[in-house]
Formats: C-alpha cells, structure tokens, sequence
C-alpha cells in the first residue's frame, strides 16, 4: 500500500523532498546495521567497500535510505549464497563535476537483458507467472527510480545470467552557497513560496548545469539576490504577503540588482498549469538612457538586434524613449501610440527585432500584447522590454492580480511547456553573457 501511495504521489506531483546536506557513509553504514537480519538464516556474508573521506550529498536521507532498503531488500531475496556488497565511491558526472555512486552488488542469479529493460517500469516483475517464489507489488524499483531522479542523479543494473547483478545509483555533491557563487553565471535564485515549485525546478534545470537556490519568503528576496548576485532570478507572481509584482518593483528600482534577469512564472497548486510572462527584462520609469540601452545589448550579443518597436500611450515618454535610442546610434525606433497601433505593427507581417513595451495602456494593454506574442509560435521569440511606472496604483495592482489570474485560466501552459519556456529564456541569457564576456 505505502508503495502505491507514493507512486501516485509522484505522478501526481505532490512528492515533497527535503533536501539537506547528508554523510553519505553514515547513512549507508546505518541501513546496513538494520538490515542484517534479512540475511541471518542464509549462509550470505554483508560486505562493504566505501571510499575513506567522502564529502557529503545533497539529499533526502529518508528517501535515500528507502532506495537502499529496497535494492538490498532485493539482493537478500533473490541471492541463495555468496556475498551481498555495498559500494560507496566518487565518480565524474556531466559536465566533468564529480557525484556519489551507491552501488549494491549480489551473487544471485543474475537478470537476462530482456529482462533487465523491463526493471523499472511500474508493476513489472522478472517473474511473473503464479508459482514465482517471491512476492512484492513490482513497484519498489519504478519508485527508487523516480526517487532518484527527483535528487538530479540516475539509477542502472548491470547483470549477467549466473553472474549475479550490480544496481547503482548517482546523488549530487553538497555545494555550500559559497561553492555555488565561484560558479556565479549559473546559479538560478527561485523565489516562491511554495518549495514543492523550487523541487520542480530544481530536478528540471540541474541537469541543464544550473545550480537553483531556493527563497521561500518574499520578504527576504531582494536582499538575497543582492548576496547571491544569480545569473538570473525565477519570481513567483502569486505570493501572500509580498506578491511578485511587488519584488519586481524592487529589484529593478535598485542600482544593485535592476540589471539581473528575471524570468516572471507562477504555477498554480497542483503544478499542472503556469506562465511565463514571456518578457526578457523589466525597466521602471524614468527609465535611464543607460538602463535602456543596456537591457538591448543583453539580447542583442549577436548584433541581430536593429528595428526596436516602442509602444506607450504616453507621447512624452514616446518621444524620449526613441530619442534615447536615435542618441544611440545602433538602433532604429518605430514608434506606436497605444498598444492596439503597437500589435497592428507587429502582426502587419514584418514583426520588428526587439519590442519596448508599457504595461498599463487603455485601449489595449501590454499584458494582452504579451498574451498574444506568447501565443504565436512565430512571434513569442520576439525579445521585449516590459516597463511601468515607479508608484503601481491600486487599480493597476488589481489590473496586475487579474492579469496572473487570467493566464492561469486561459493563456496557460502546462507543466513541461512551462519549463521549457523558462530554459529557453535562460538559454538566451546564458548566449548572452557568453558572447559580451561577462
């Protein structure tokens, strides 16, 4: 029963893990004391080999300790005579940064390759016709699986018949803050509430060689990004308290942290629908000649960047806005009054390079302009520079509430689109940073 439930946990994405820093070698030495009584009525001798001065991981120990369970669970059950070993040690993973591998090695009777591709699907067994000798649901090892990848590592058998098996599985190193920053253009700050939504991102976007430091509470947000100084920030729009509009307020008022990207998502409770505000940086008026032109070189590493559309219903702010880029030099302004003129530009069939936009407008606003380019494969590519004055009154912070509310229900995408839209967005900053060498 407990393995069913916490199947359906996974899929259903409600597995919650605390991760901590864990003594890989005291926690192996621990299930191997409690797990000596499987093997007492058999002639099979326990061993280990475990590498001296082994740094710690980065995981759950309750749940690694439940995988270990369950892979020597299996050795005892399946092996007659011989030995059962368990084996600690360091090895380089992707990209060269060394991981802990857990192996658990048996003289049992070993497992055919067909059978061997069979392991970790869900209520699979080797055996299974009626007079097998052994029971069990066929779940425990689907579950060590998805356990495993959960904590960024992976899980294998190597077997032959009449050899005996070896199954094996990875856990990251702990990295203190510290560690992490020495690697700084990598470290992604998650700030949202809800931990099970960092877990998402983490499992998601480690792999792609990006370190996520969690920040449960807003209140703490912009001075952790001030410490951290990120590579980019993932910022939770719907927050109690201190909600993302208002972080993002801050963060881009403050000389220290106004040139972080930050990459505006929520997911609701369930994690089966979000957003991603599609935009690639954020400006607060007045906006500095510097500022402005700084976000543009951001996107514009590769020099592709020449036409910038500017929509604001403000003729002022119009007027100075392309004055700033025409100073410039680099770039060409085409100026559209109100945001339904700023979108009949856009769609004519000659959509501009880049596009400045002001998020509060009457006729058509830049939250419907988003909406629209995030909905168009062919257009949501298209960088854009949100902007919006210093003081959000109380009907634009009802405009803000009613916009996130809005993109959940109808402009939403599901889980691993969401994700994907987010690496992308990474992807373009991280391309960035590599070619203006920062």
């Amino acid at each position: 029963i407990n393995d069913i439930l916490d199947l359906a946990k996974i899929e259903a994405g409600k597995m919650e893990l605390a991760f901590d820093e864990v003594n890989i070698t005291d926690l192996v030495n621990s299930v191997l004391s409690t797990m000596t009584g499987l093997i007492k009525d058999k002639p099979i001798q326990m061993r280990k080999v475990i590498e001296p001065n082994l740094p710690t991981v980065r995981a759950d120990a309750i749940r690694v300790r439940q995988v270990m369970i369950n892979l020597l669970s299996n050795a005892a059950k399946f092996t007659e005579e011989g030995d059962i070993t368990v084996g600690v040690g360091l090895r380089p993973g992707a990209g060269g940064r060394m991981e802990a591998v857990i192996s658990v090695t048996d003289t049992g009777p070993g497992i055919s390759n067909t059978d061997q591709e069979k392991l970790f699907l869900p209520f699979s067994q080797v055996d299974a016709s009626p007079t097998r000798k052994t029971g069990g649901t066929g779940l425990g090892l689907s579950i060590c699986q998805q356990l495993i990848q959960m904590h960024g590592g992976s899980i294998w058998v190597e077997s032959e018949i009449g050899k005996g098996s070896t199954f094996s599985f990875t856990l990251p190193l702990f990295r203190k803050e510290s560690e992490l920053l020495l690697d700084g253009n990598k470290v992604i700050l998650a700030i949202d509430d809800d931990s099970q939504v960092i877990s998402l991102y983490e499992r998601y976007l480690q792999p792609q060689g990006y370190h996520v430091i969690p920040v449960t509470d807003p209140g703490q947000a912009v001075e952790r990004v001030k410490q951290l100084k990120p590579f980019a920030v993932t910022l939770d729009i719907m927050m109690p308290g201190i909600d993302g509009w208002s972080v993002l307020e801050r963060l881009k008022s403050d000389v220290e942290t106004r040139n972080i990207p930050v990459i505006v998502c929520s997911i609701i409770e369930d994690l089966e629908k979000g957003f991603n505000l599609g935009a690639s940086d954020y400006l607060v008026k007045p906006i500095l000649e510097e500022d402005l032109v700084n976000s543009l070189d951001r996107l514009n590493s590769d020099g592709s960047i020449r036409e910038v559309l500017v929509i604001d219903d403000s003729r002022d702010d119009l007027r100075l806005l392309g004055k700033m880029l025409n100073d410039d030099g680099r770039y060409k302004p085409v100026l559209a009054e109100g945001g339904r003129n700023g979108w009949n530009l856009i769609s004519s069939g000659n959509p501009p390079h880049a596009i400045i936009l002001d998020l509060f407008m009457p006729d058509m606003d830049g939250f419907q302009i988003l909406e629209k380019l995030q909905a168009d494969k062919r257009l949501r590519d298209i960088p854009v520079i949100v902007i919006s004055g210093m003081d959000v009154s109380s009907e634009q912070k009802k405009q803000l509430e009613e916009f996130g509310q809005r993109l959940l229900t109808k402009g939403s995408f599901n889980e691993k689109e969401l994700l994907t839209s987010i690496q992308r967005a990474l992807e373009r900053i991280k391309n960035t940073g590599k070619n203006t060498g920062d």
